[in-house]
Order: structure tokens, then C-alpha cells, then sequence
């Protein structure tokens, strides 16, 4: 799958799922696809999310010290690899009790060098801020001019993302 395969798809699943008005719920979308959603300490610090399947089911563990952006950016990630259907390959995952796996970043995703992991970013990106919604509401908060700091600071805090995802996302779509 491409990268713009991946965006479209997570763009359709927030309008249908996640309603048009935002924040995203990113919740109810993993709900209407049979994922659950579960916060816990995972262990490590490192560690935002995880998809653990098998095959009766997925579901999503998150970290719940991490910061509510941080916890709705991991959501939206475990949603991709699960609607991208990312299949693992050895030495990528972990075997745990009869069949289910849990897919782990490792240097090549932490670098962001490796394709699954480049392809869920850019699923949460455009599933927490659907470009439509993020036009429309751009044009709100500049009046039509030129979209400056407190603006991004403004929109980051509407669809509930991080400052740096949203000056990212607004550069993708042109807008800065």
C-alpha cells in the first residue's frame, strides 16, 4: 500500500466513524472496527502503543502516562497498521501465549525509515486531522490571511494534536 492510499483510507474512516466535527474521536473509530482500547503502563518509556491480535480479535494497548495528544496520536497509529493490514515478518514481532503478536518499533522505525511505520504516521496524521476539516477550520481561526504561530497553537488545540503535528500536517497540504 502507498502512503496516499493509507491517508485516503484514514480520512474516510474518521468522517465515517469519527464524525465531521472535531476532535476526532479516535475511540469511537477503533470501537466501530472491534478494536479495543486499553490504557496501561507498558513498561518502558518508549513504548506509546501496541497492537496485540490474534485470530479472534485485536486490540489496542496504550500508554497512560503519556500526554491525552500523545495517546490519541497512538490510537490512530495501532488503527492503521490494523485497517493496513500490516502482516509481520520474522524478527519484527513478538510471539506471546498461543498465537498473538504484538508488533514492536525498532531502529529502523524509530529512524522512520521503515515502510509500515511511515505509513500508520501518516494514517494517524490524516485520521486525527482529516485535511477537509483542517482547511476549514485553518480559514476560521487566520479570517483568511495568512496562518501564523498562535493560529497553529489554536488549531493544535481544537483537533487535540501536538503543535509539531500540526505545523506538519499544514505543511503537507500546503497551507504553510
Amino acid at each position: 500500500m502507498t502512503i496516499r492510499m493509507a491517508q485516503r483510507r484514514a480520512e474516510e474512516l474518521a468522517v465515517r466513524y469519527g464524525g465531521d466535527s472535531i476532535p476526532i474521536d479516535v475511540e469511537a473509530v477503533a470501537e466501530r472496527l472491534g478494536l479495543a482500547v486499553l490504557y496501561d503502563d507498558l513498561g518502558a518509556p518508549e513504548i506509546s502503543g501496541v497492537l496485540v491480535s490474534n485470530n479472534e480479535g485485536a486490540c489496542i494497548f496504550i500508554q497512560r502516562l503519556d500526554h491525552p495528544n500523545r495517546q490519541r496520536f497512538s490510537i490512530a497509529h495501532e488503527i492503521g497498521h490494523h485497517v493496513l493490514k500490516h502482516q509481520f515478518v520474522e524478527g519484527e514481532h513478538v510471539h506471546v501465549d498461543r498465537g498473538h503478536y504484538i508488533s514492536r518499533r525498532d531502529d529502523r522505525s524509530a529512524a522512520g525509515v521503515d515502510p509500515k511505520e511511515m505509513e500508520a504516521n501518516a494514517f494517524a496524521a490524516c485520521m486525527l486531522m482529516p485535511e477537509e476539516l483542517v482547511r476549514e477550520r485553518a480559514a476560521v481561526v487566520s479570517r483568511g490571511q495568512a496562518i501564523l504561530d498562535q493560529h497553529v497553537r489554536e488549531l493544535a488545540r481544537d483537533f487535540q494534536v501536538s503543535e509539531q503535528a500540526m505545523t506538519i500536517r499544514l505543511t503537507k497540504i500546503g497551507l504553510l
